[in-house]
């Protein structure tokens, strides 16, 4: 069943992730990049105030559906197909694209990438530890109150914290992303377990509308360097309660009668994890011609727009094609 708030969510955060690198160089900078690009203070702070957006909104989403689809609709309860589905769906492509990252960047296999995910790739195994360990943890959470649950979610959160102050975070098999985006993961569980949304139908449109451009500025101020109060972690408890506020300005109970979205947007959610896995490997590849970097350099404002346009719709092209023949399982 197709829930309209979790697609247009997708989308908007799969948007926000493209944006995202297509700064980067101009950031953080990518290690992989042959050719040099000067750091702008700007486009820095965009990134940082993407960064606490789009990530925790994919990860809350995928939560809510999963809850949603086995609390609701009555799903997955065959544990082994439900595994084997998340398999196919994420550790497969991230095998996959693992190789093609290696062959297409590094020149080369390197096995520690499997391990260790290069790139984006982080993402596809960090997710399916979510899908897994909330599966394997069913009996508990599907059992307990609301109060319970909200108390796992917070010990799970202050579970990286302890560990990070003993060193014992580790990038291994992606565990650390895995200790921080799981308690959002689970979030997204508690939403749709306890039909939250269904509760704050109530709520006013304006208010919700005012509620969200005030946690829009609170990241943006957060994620300011200069911000007397600047703190990473204060601007992603923003962004996960600016997902929460969107979410339920978006949310359409289930007995409402609704034409659906759009032919184009339902393309767009369908072809959102493929523009996902291609579309770092693609502005990389570009990014390492001599060409592209200097008119990207040359043209710091147009340069990064023009380079999100190609790489936005020329993956959204590809993958679009390919999910209509065989080979659309290397998207998952």
């Amino acid at each position: 069943m197709k829930k309209v708030e979790v697609s247009y969510l997708r989308i908007i955060a799969m948007i926000m992730v493209v944006i995202y690198h297509c700064f980067y160089q101009f950031g953080s900078g990518y290690s992989m990049c042959e050719n040099v690009f000067p750091h702008i203070d700007l486009y820095e702070h965009l990134n940082k105030f993407l960064n606490s957006i789009d990530m925790p909104m994919f990860v809350f989403v995928s939560g809510y559906l999963f809850a949603y689809l086995k609390t609701k609709c009555q799903k997955y309860s065959d544990g082994k197909e439900f595994l084997l589905k998340k398999v196919k769906r994420l550790l497969i492509p991230f095998l996959l694209w693992a190789v093609v990252v290696d062959l297409l960047i590094y020149r080369g296999i390197c096995p520690s990438h499997f391990v260790f995910p290069a790139c984006h790739l982080w993402f596809l195994l960090m997710l399916m530890w979510c899908f897994v360990f909330i599966f394997v943890t069913r009996f508990l959470w599907e059992k307990q109150s609301l109060m319970v649950n909200i108390c796992f979610c917070l010990a799970f959160s202050a579970l990286y914290f302890v560990l990070g102050k003993l060193d014992l975070l580790s990038s291994f098999l992606c565990m650390d992303s895995f200790l921080v985006y799981f308690p959002i993961f689970y979030l997204g569980v508690i939403w749709a377990r306890f039909s939250i949304p269904e509760k704050w139908t109530h709520l006013n449109k304006s208010f919700l509308w005012g509620v969200l451009l005030a946690f829009i500025a609170l990241v943006a101020l957060f994620t300011y360097n200069e911000f007397r109060f600047h703190s990473d972690l204060l601007a992603r408890v923003m962004g996960i309660c600016l997902t929460l506020t969107l979410f339920q300005l978006l949310f359409v109970p289930s007995d409402t009668k609704t034409n659906g979205m759009s032919p184009l947007l339902s393309s767009l959610d369908a072809s959102g994890m493929g523009i996902y896995i291609l579309h770092q490997i693609v502005i990389i590849l570009l990014l390492n011609q001599f060409v592209v970097a200097s008119f990207i350099n040359e043209h710091e404002v147009i340069g990064p727009i023009l380079l999100f346009c190609v790489v936005f719709f020329g993956c959204w092209g590809v993958v679009a094609l390919i999910n209509k023949t065989k080979l659309k399982f290397i998207f998952g």
